[in-house]
């Protein structure tokens, strides 16, 4: 006869309670500086879908923050945070975003840290291909998604009302979101203009409790050290050298890595996604648009949470590579539309903007079709030390 132990199962229920009920304030003293440090370069989900992480690294007064997407994890030596290294700023920078970080991935991570915003300088970097046709889909949007986010925006009883209800009427358009019916009948409840009380009560302590278990887990997940990243820092291009000299030493790099064609892409990815398909590129970018796009509501949420957090962002318009996208169709003059619908936003929400779009055809500027780097970087390093110095 099998004998039967509940010694493994009791085993399992006592370290998922230790786990759960170990107070908040000793995990918080686990965190030490040399973790937040470290969280600055490792461009991890966990830390961009979590709280506590960035909310040490914001509370650094001598800490600039750079926003954008899946640029910032090409790192090379002119990249911003070994930039500020080689030429010891007196900021440091840490990066938040990744491929498929778009404008509402933004939102949420911004109201989330609303009270960590107020009068912080941050960078915050727009790219030409988030504005599609289509806008943020599932695909980019879920992988990205903080269910912890969404789960404080319900909760978020600062926030200008009538911005938090845009942008919860936004997520319920995610199927990513759909699917957490306790999240969607919170939303609800808050969109209602009927309330049920009783319902409401219910559903709210139900929210409150999950909302502690994200918290919970956040705080586990900071401890966990990711594997360095190659940061392909080299120093030597930057201290003591001039703002020309760093452009010479961008545009010295960038030669030796675009030899083999006339698109002003490197060639690891010329050999790679463009030279097998080449003839069938020609013009398939002749109906793209990107002045028209549902991503522009998306991004006026952006903008009005700094304004509701008091914020003060340095926006970035990056170029599209100009060679590439007259050999893929996207004629020169439908750009131009872009950026100039770019520069009215950021004009009439009366923030400052850093417009590269005159840098088209500049090579090095961009390192393959979309991503800036090398030479870009210095720029932007540059832009980024002025805003800095910059009452």
């Amino acid at each position: 006869m099998k004998k039967y132990t509940f010694l493994p199962l009791a085993i399992a229920v006592v370290l998922f309670f230790t786990f759960l009920f170990f107070p908040n304030r000793w995990l918080k003293s686990w965190v030490t500086d040399q973790r937040v440090e470290e969280a600055k370069i490792e461009l991890n989900p966990l830390m961009f879908q979590g709280e506590y992480l960035q909310s040490q690294m914001l509370k650094d007064k001598n800490a600039l923050p750079i926003y954008g997407s899946s640029e910032l994890e090409h790192f090379d030596p002119f990249h911003p945070y070994n930039y500020t290294k080689a030429a010891k700023t007196p900021y440091s920078t840490f990066m938040v975003g990744r491929g498929g970080s778009q404008s509402i991935t933004h939102f949420l991570n911004f109201a989330e840290q609303e009270k960590n915003l107020k009068g912080k300088k941050i960078i915050f970097i727009i790219s030409p291909q988030w504005f599609t046709a289509q806008g943020m889909d599932d695909f980019h949007f879920s992988p990205n998604y903080s269910m912890l986010h969404a789960y404080d925006l319900a909760f978020n009883h600062e926030m200008n009302p009538k911005l938090k209800e845009i942008a919860m009427r936004r997520l319920l358009q995610f199927d990513t979101v759909k699917r957490d019916h306790l999240l969607v009948s919170m939303y609800k409840y808050e969109l209602a203009k009927d309330k049920k009380p009783i319902f409401g009560r219910i559903t709210m302590a139900l929210g409150y409790m999950n909302r502690a278990l994200l918290e919970k887990k956040d705080l586990y997940y900071s401890l966990i050290n990711e594997q360095n990243k190659k940061l392909h820092a080299n120093p030597s291009l930057i201290r003591n050298q001039t703002f020309e000299q760093q452009i010479q030493n961008a545009d010295a790099f960038g030669e030796k890595r675009i030899t083999n064609n006339n698109l002003n892409v490197n060639d690891r990815y010329y050999n790679r996604n463009i030279a097998p398909k080449y003839k069938q590129l020609k013009n398939f970018r002749k109906d793209v648009d990107y002045s028209k796009s549902p991503e522009y509501e998306d991004f006026n949420l952006v903008i009005d949470v700094l304004k509701d957090a008091g914020a003060k962002p340095l926006f970035i318009s990056i170029p599209m590579n100009g060679k590439w996208y007259d050999y893929a169709g996207y004629p020169k003059e439908k750009r131009q539309a872009y950026y100039q619908k770019i520069r009215t936003i950021i004009k009439d929400a009366n923030y400052p903007l850093i417009d590269y779009s005159s840098h088209e055809y500049d090579p090095h500027f961009i390192t393959d079709t979309i991503h800036i780097g090398w030479k870009g970087w210095v720029y932007l390093d540059h832009d980024m030390d002025r805003y800095w110095k910059a009452k």
